[in-house]
């Protein structure tokens, strides 16, 4: 269940992926800032949370968006 969220001037896509055979997702997001006219103007930059894991890809996909918005307000 991949997602995809406009925040401020940037787009947010979870990515989290599954850590091998132990069933664990871990969050992953990639975030592209946006000009004014909706068109990205950079490289997506990606960020793992290998400190986190959880049992389902839902969960590990809210956790990446909640962190990059997070990550968005603070810079």
């Amino acid at each position: 269940m991949k997602r995809e969220l406009s925040y401020k001037n940037c787009l947010i896509n979870s990515e989290s992926f599954q850590l091998g055979q132990s069933g664990s997702w871990i969050p992953r997001y990639a975030l592209t800032r946006l000009n004014g006219d909706g068109a990205s103007h950079d490289t997506p930059s990606h960020r793992d949370r290998l400190d986190i894991v959880y049992g389902t890809e839902g969960e590990a996909d809210a956790f990446a968006l909640h962190d990059a918005m997070q990550w968005v307000d603070s810079h």
